[in-house]
């Protein structure tokens, strides 16, 4: 952070680091090898070079797989991450659900005085899984200089583009009034609810939103591959610490669109992906028979891409800042390329 309290991101340069312990060692990440993504490490050396470069981290069952910076990047450089920024609200967020100071069916209305009594069936559940109706966008996302209360206000007198719980509408209006309750209910900005709930306890320094008195919760942070593997830890069992328990993280990974029609999503002209269903702050990206999410994803506009691959108990992040719809194609690649290198493990 800068000495206003801003998250600012370094120069790059390239450094890599192999498979080693979270937590390990320089000594001990000289020592180890990363030969199973020889043929990864090749690709994106080249791929990610229209783009500057970027940083592969990938960790498994606590210990860091890969962490490889190309181009003109360092392992610790961070980047705007877009939408990716959905997850780090969603988590701090229910973090006061588990402490029961909101609930996933919680009423706006019941939280935010003087909602109005057209929008008074969305839920929170709904403002974290789009489906609650609201415009996916509102001038105010863009003005840092007004408040957050004030932004959500404006939010509260647009009209609906579909009644509360009947369609998928991505967008970031709902993340803001999310965010609005998480204020009101914690007693505090964001800024303070954010680094108190998830940068102090999973240890972020360079993975946050810095300070506004308008923080876009859909889509206003930074972060570094190992800042944002720490996060992505706690969508897999038993995480150090448990930010949210079993039960929250079981909604996260679950289809919260229930069916509905996807009115508007990010992957609509993706062939193979428009049809991706989303759960808490993440899109279901690979669904077993049984309906249970084996990959998720959290994905931004510059191609920012963190990943739980619940089969291998695997996380992996791609740090980039391209356009996102070309960086996909390298992403979706590399992705592959990891589930090949690293077997399933037995249950």
């Amino acid at each position: 952070m800068n000495s206003s309290g801003h998250l600012v991101p370094v120069t790059p340069r390239t450094v890599q680091r192999p498979a080693v312990p979270v937590g390990a060692t320089a000594t001990a990440m000289a020592a180890t090898s990363s030969a199973p993504f020889a043929d990864l490490d090749v690709y994106l050396g080249t791929a990610l070079t229209p783009w500057g470069g970027g940083v592969l981290r990938l960790e498994q069952d606590g210990r860091v797989l890969l962490d490889h910076a190309y181009g003109g990047y360092r392992t610790v450089d961070a980047v705007p991450i877009g939408g990716a920024t959905r997850l780090l609200s969603t988590i701090a967020i229910l973090t006061l659900v588990k402490d029961g100071k909101l609930a996933l069916d919680a009423p706006v209305g019941s939280v935010l005085p003087g909602w109005p009594k057209d929008k008074a069936a969305i839920t929170l559940r709904m403002l974290l899984a789009n489906t609650s109706g609201l415009p996916a966008r509102s001038p105010c996302l863009e003005h840092r200089e007004m408040t957050l209360a004030a932004c959500v206000q404006e939010i509260a007198a647009a009209p609906l583009r579909a009644p509360a719980g009947t369609a998928f509408i991505d967008g970031g209006t709902g993340f803001q009034v999310a965010g609005r309750m998480a204020e009101v209910v914690a007693g505090t900005d964001w800024a303070q609810l954010f680094e108190t709930r998830v940068m102090v306890p999973l240890g972020l320094h360079d993975t946050g939103f810095g300070k506004t008195d308008n923080p876009r919760i859909s889509g206003g942070a930074q972060a570094s591959g190992e800042g944002y593997a720490r996060v992505l830890r706690q969508l897999l069992p038993a995480p150090d610490p448990d930010l949210l328990g079993a039960a929250l993280r079981a909604e996260v990974l679950a289809d919260q669109t229930r069916g509905l029609p996807l009115r508007q999503s990010p992957y609509a002209a993706s062939p193979g992906r428009e049809g991706m269903r989303a759960g808490l702050g993440v899109y279901r990206e690979r669904v077993g028979p049984d309906g249970r999410a084996l990959e998720v994803i959290a994905q931004g506009v510059f191609g920012f891409t963190g990943w739980v691959d619940t089969e291998r108990r695997l996380v992996g992040v791609l740090v980039v800042k391209g356009k996102g719809e070309e960086v996909w194609p390298v992403e979706q690649k590399a992705r592959a390329m990891v589930r090949a290198a690293v077997p399933v493990p037995p249950r």
